[in-house]
């Protein structure tokens, strides 16, 4: 807290929680929160009360006013802040919330439609949308308020926002729930210290400068709030709890393989003798087991700026463990020097794959003909695949369901594909206008997904004809001896 005299807070009554996100005394501050957890209630308040601290120590000064603001449309401020949230829509709840916190006094013009506040000493507030991150293009910032950051673009702060704020060595405020293991995860949750919302502890930085706060719905203690979260928890999927109420990460409305759970498909895989495909397996309870696979197949999507992936997949009579990814952009098919030797290139990395893990079949992306040519040229078992969108999914999900009578399921991730995983997570189904999901999935975070379908999907139906080809065979010679 400030030492002003203002003391725009007396009347605030702020839960445990709200209280530690006040007394931090971090350059960058990111509460991540479940619904109704009071998240945006306190961003204002931190956010004002940062723009306090800056006015009391003299920041942006010495300055030079102009001489009459009121007929200049856009005067250089002392100092500037924004707040920043998915669309104007949602920025009038910040608005909102900033009204119960500025003192009217301080206050010299607050133009609602125009979306800014002057406060008095040349202090200017700006409200902006980042539905169109190009737009957030503007002198450098002293601070900057992201509500509902989850639901924004990257680059509205990769691309604009961090270097606004560069100039200035300017600060932030974070306040959002999740959606998924997405960019605001992995770019500015895991810059600071761990906090038990789905994400792998030994990924944190702990950089000093960005410092995590972390509840749930629960730990918002209004009376009439927490019987309507009861209801919630009672009432909802579990995989809507776990998001909307206890502020997970790792679980995604539209979610595609709703059956993946890390805690069930996420195995350790270590080599024990590779020429007689043999590995020692542990599994998420502990169980250790030695898995020989009779074959490996593969999946493999194109790609130049969105990425190339093969996967490499161990198969056993009935289960499937994915091994091994290559996932790259922006890397050559093929790339040879004078004398015909393969440079760094995706045949050249295929073929290394291909020699630890001999594959049975590749099964690519039918899309590039010409791509698939040049891997057969190369001795490399590349099929085009059939690529059957909504049947494919179908089956991978069953493979990822547990079955009743073995209480296992048929397919496992090797803990170290940290992109196959992240995006098995975010895969999800397009929305409808209406907040539904439609049977179509989005295009992004489908790169690994679309090679995981490719394997296993032909995968199936080829040793599904195998089968019956050994069982008309069997049937035939059987005849032969009547």
């Amino acid at each position: 807290m400030t030492s002003l005299a203002i003391d725009p807070f007396e009347d605030w009554n702020p839960h445990a929680k709200q209280i530690e996100v006040m007394e931090s005394t971090a350059r960058n501050v990111v509460m991540n929160c479940g619904r109704r957890g009071g998240k945006t209630n306190v961003g204002a308040r931190k956010f004002f009360d940062n723009i306090l601290a800056d006015i009391e120590s003299g920041k942006g000064l010495p300055y030079k006013p102009p001489k009459n603001r009121k007929k200049i449309k856009k005067p250089k401020a002392r100092l500037e802040y924004w707040c920043v949230a998915p669309d104007y829509n949602m920025s009038e709840i910040q608005q909102e919330e900033l009204s119960l916190v500025i003192p009217e006094d301080m206050i010299e013009d607050w133009n609602a439609s125009g979306n800014f506040i002057w406060l008095k000493g040349y202090v200017l507030i700006r409200f902006k949308s980042a539905d169109n991150p190009k737009k957030l293009v503007g002198r450098g910032l002293d601070g900057v308020w992201l509500d509902e950051a989850s639901k924004m673009k990257p680059e509205t702060w990769s691309g604009y926002l961090a270097y606004a704020l560069a100039d200035k060595g300017g600060w932030t405020i974070w306040t959002t729930t999740p959606e998924g293991i997405n960019w605001f995860a992995e770019d500015i949750v895991l810059k600071g210290q761990f906090i038990d919302a789905g994400l792998e502890e030994d990924r944190y930085e702990n950089d000093p400068e960005w410092r995590n706060f972390y509840w749930t719905s629960i730990d918002n203690p209004i009376p009439e709030l927490q019987k309507n979260i009861k209801r919630m928890i009672e009432t909802y999927p579990e995989r809507y709890v776990k998001r909307e109420i206890y502020a997970k990460f790792n679980v995604f409305h539209g979610q595609v393989y709703e059956e993946f759970d890390r805690n069930v498909h996420l195995v350790d895989i270590e080599p024990i003798d590779l020429e007689k495909r043999l590995f020692q397996v542990t599994y998420p309870d502990g169980t250790v087991r030695e898995v020989m696979f009779k074959r490996y197949i593969g999946g493999l999507d194109h790609g130049w700026n969105d990425p190339a992936v093969l996967l490499v997949i161990g198969c056993t009579d009935e289960d499937y463990y994915i091994i091994e990814e290559s996932y790259a952009s922006q890397v050559n098919v093929l790339v040879v020097d004078n004398s015909g030797n393969l440079e760094d290139c995706l045949v050249k990395r295929y073929k290394e794959l291909h020699e630890k893990y001999p594959m049975n079949e590749i099964w690519a992306d039918p899309s590039e003909p010409e791509d698939i040519a040049t891997y057969r040229r190369y001795k490399l078992p590349v099929i085009s695949a059939d690529n059957a969108i909504g049947p494919g999914i179908r089956h991978v999900g069953s493979l990822y369901k547990v079955k009743e009578d073995t209480k296992r399921p048929n397919l496992y991730i090797s803990r170290s594909l940290r992109n196959t995983i992240k995006e098995t997570e975010n895969y999800r189904y397009k929305d409808n206008k209406d907040g539904g999901s439609k049977e179509e999935p989005e295009d992004k975070d489908n790169h690994t997904q679309d090679s995981k379908r490719y394997a296993l999907y032909n995968d199936y139906h080829r040793q599904r004809k195998a089968r019956e080809r050994e069982e008309r065979l069997r049937k035939g010679k059987g005849g032969l001896h009547i």
